[in-house]
C-alpha cells in the first residue's frame, strides 16, 4: 500500500496578482502557475485547478478544430471570461480581497483534510458552474444575443460533463474505496456528478437569462442572491448529514493524503 504523506495546505500568496488573461492560452498559463505552486507548497487548490486546466485545454482544441461550436470567436471569449472569474477569485482570496461567498466557502475548506477529494472538486464545480458560468454567459451575450448562445452553451456543457469520466478514473487511484463503491454500484458515481452537472447547467442558464436583459450596474443584487443559494448548496456538499458521514469516514480512511501526488494524478 502506498505510504501517505500528510501535507497541510497553506495559503499561496503570489508576489503580485497577475493581470486578467485575455486569451485561452493565458488562462492555461495562469492555471498552470497555480498548479505549480500547489505542488511546491503543497495546497489542495491544485485539485480543482488541475481538473479545470484539462477541461480548458479541451475547449481550446474544440475551438481550433472548428467542428464543435457555431461561433468559435464568441466561445473563446466566453471561456476566457468564465475562467477569469475563478482566477480572480483565487487571487482575491490569496491576497485577502473580497470574493463571492461560494468561492470563499470552497477556498476555506482547503486547509482542512477532512473533506474528501471528491467533495473539494464538487465545491469548485459548484462555485464555478452554478455561479460563474451564468455571469460569463450574460457578459459575452447581453440582451437579445443570449438566445443565440444557447446551442453553444449546451455544447460547452457537454465538454464540461467530460469531467465525469475523468474524475472516475483519477479518483479511483487516489481514493481506492470510491473505486470499490463504483465496482459495487457502477452508476453511483455517474449519478452524483451527472446530477450536479445537470443542476448546475440549468441554474447557470437561468441566471444568465435574469442578467442578460439588464445593464451590468444592476447585476449585483441578483448575483449576491444567487451566490447565497450556491454557497448554501456548497455547505451541503461539505456536510451532507449524519446519514452519510459513516460512509465518508470509511472512504476518507483509505484516501491518499499526499496532496502533490493527488494533484499530479488528477492533472493526468
Amino acid at each position: 500500500m502506498r505510504t501517505m504523506a500528510l501535507n497541510l495546505a497553506v495559503p499561496l500568496v503570489p508576489s503580485a496578482p497577475p493581470a486578467p488573461p485575455t486569451t485561452i492560452d493565458g488562462v492555461i498559463a495562469q492555471a498552470n502557475d497555480i498548479i505549480d505552486q500547489s505542488l511546491r507548497t503543497p495546497n489542495r487548490i491544485g485539485y480543482f485547478t488541475a481538473l479545470y486546466e484539462r477541461v480548458t485545454v479541451n475547449v481550446r482544441r474544440a475551438i481550433i478544430a472548428g467542428n464543435v461550436f457555431q461561433d468559435n470567436e464568441r466561445m473563446g471569449k466566453l471561456d476566457v471570461v468564465f475562467a477569469s472569474r475563478f482566477l480572480a477569485a483565487w487571487n482575491a482570496y490569496s491576497s485577502g480581497g473580497p470574493l463571492t461567498k461560494s468561492w470563499k466557502l470552497a477556498f476555506d475548506s482547503l486547509p482542512d483534510d477532512s473533506p474528501l477529494i471528491l467533495q473539494q472538486l464538487l465545491l469548485g464545480m459548484n462555485a464555478h458552474i452554478n455561479l460563474d458560468l451564468g455571469i460569463a454567459a450574460a457578459t459575452v451575450a447581453p440582451g437579445h444575443e443570449l438566445a443565440s448562445l444557447k446551442e453553444d452553451f449546451n455544447r460547452i456543457n457537454t465538454l464540461l460533463s467530460r469531467l465525469v469520466s475523468v474524475i472516475e478514473v483519477e479518483l479511483g487511484e487516489v481514493s481506492p474505496r470510491l473505486k470499490r463503491l463504483e465496482a459495487i454500484s457502477p452508476d453511483g458515481e455517474d449519478k452524483i456528478f451527472n446530477f450536479a452537472m445537470d443542476a448546475a447547467r440549468e441554474g447557470a442558464w437561468l441566471l444568465a437569462e435574469l442578467l442578460a436583459p439588464l445593464p451590468q450596474e444592476q447585476w449585483a443584487p441578483m448575483i449576491a442572491a444567487h451566490d447565497q443559494v450556491v454557497a448554501d448548496l456548497g455547505k451541503l456538499i461539505l456536510q451532507p448529514g449524519a446519514l452519510v458521514e459513516g460512509l465518508l469516514a470509511w472512504i476518507r480512511e483509505a484516501e491518499s493524503k499526499d496532496i502533490a501526488y493527488n494533484v499530479q494524478v488528477i492533472g493526468g
